[in-house]
């Protein structure tokens, strides 16, 4: 019976042992918990802003915008704030993450040249195209959240499904020729809206221009398919560095660059509240927002299948069954809150 009651104070100090170990290991974990989100967050800033600048200047890839890319180009990046909120807020998915997406662009596109064109065509001015060209994608876009909303509420997901598949494939298919396009576009520091505008090319100040992003793009497409997570944004950190080494030891300084056409010029900054500044809704032609309801018709269909595709996607991840409309009912609030603050149409960007 003593030996019995000494093994049982063993087990028990064994026991008490091992729940102080656990305890004590609990707080480092939770220390490297929080450094890993920071990490994670550092990460997906380096990828998904300098995607958001290209973005920016596809939507807004007119030449009527060039003069305000920066101030617009900051309506992206705080629309894209927005929906990162909205997802932290409302998504039942821990891990997700929203910005503006890819989906939309080529929609969005499509309505700010047709209305710089018809403004110009009439004699107007630049601020009837800045204004009218951010208040219709706002409307748009909060348009398309009350849509989602709707979907989700009422279980409709599954509608999406109908859409033809090869449609699907063709409209992604042109949104990465439309990135490519947009990325030259920068490069040479020229409207490229058409595809004549590839001719830009045929000049070998423009070649040289383009060929470094060209080069870059393939690298990193190339690098995106090795199964390493730390690849990709290592490699968006090292590319500019390389530029900014062969630019110090080439003895040139960044005016020298900037005057080649090598470096962005420098434009004053812009401040969060100046952005509302640009829209005056006494300038703000209405008649061309009714214009623009068809091509809104198209980004409510391919936005609803995407955001759908994302949420299969990350289910099959998991291997457990996700609430798809519940899902596209946050996508819809996230849209419905950036169109309100004249933001653009964002969705799940899973990293």
């Amino acid at each position: 019976g003593d030996n019995n009651f000494s093994f049982k104070k063993i087990d028990q100090g064994r026991d008490e042992q091992k729940k102080s170990l656990a305890s004590n290991d609990s707080m480092p974990k939770q220390r490297r918990g929080f450094i890993y989100y920071i990490i994670y967050a550092i990460i997906n800033s380096i990828m998904c802003v300098p995607c958001l600048y290209g973005y920016a200047a596809v939507i807004f890839n007119h030449e009527a915008f060039q003069s305000h890319t920066a101030a617009l180009s900051k309506i992206v990046l705080l629309s894209s704030t927005v929906h990162g909120f909205c997802f932290v807020a409302f998504s039942t998915l821990p891990f997700a993450i929203g910005q503006v997406q890819d989906a939309g662009l080529i929609f969005l596109s499509a309505m700010s040249s047709k209305i710089a064109d018809e403004i110009i065509k009439d004699g107007g001015t630049t601020d009837e195209i800045l204004s009218t060209t951010i208040v219709t994608l706002g409307l748009a876009t909060a348009s398309l959240g009350v849509v989602l909303i709707l979907m989700g509420k009422f279980k409709l997901a599954d509608v999406v499904a109908y859409l033809p598949l090869p449609v699907v494939g063709g409209y992604l298919a042109f949104i990465g020729y439309f990135c490519i396009q947009a990325g030259v576009a920068l490069c040479i520091s020229k409207a490229m809206v058409k595809f004549v505008d590839w001719s830009y090319l045929f000049d070998v100040r423009a070649l040289l221009l383009a060929l470094p992003g060209i080069l870059a793009g393939v690298a990193l497409t190339w690098i995106s398919r090795l199964n390493n997570s730390a690849a990709l944004p290592l490699s968006m950190v090292v590319i500019p560095a390389i530029f900014y080494i062969a630019l110090l030891l080439s003895g040139l300084s960044i005016e020298d660059a900037r005057a080649g056409g090598w470096v962005g010029q420098e434009s004053p900054p812009v401040p969060i509240t100046a952005l509302f500044d640009l829209v005056h809704f006494s300038s703000v032609r209405w008649d061309l927002v009714t214009t623009c309801v068809s091509t809104w018709l198209g980004m409510v269909f391919v936005v609803s299948f995407s955001s759908c595709l994302d949420v299969a996607a990350i289910s099959m991840d998991m291997g457990e069954a996700l609430d798809v409309n519940k899902e596209l009912m946050t996508v819809g609030i996230s849209n419905l809150v950036s169109g309100l603050l004249f933001g653009q149409t964002g969705s799940y960007i899973f990293r």
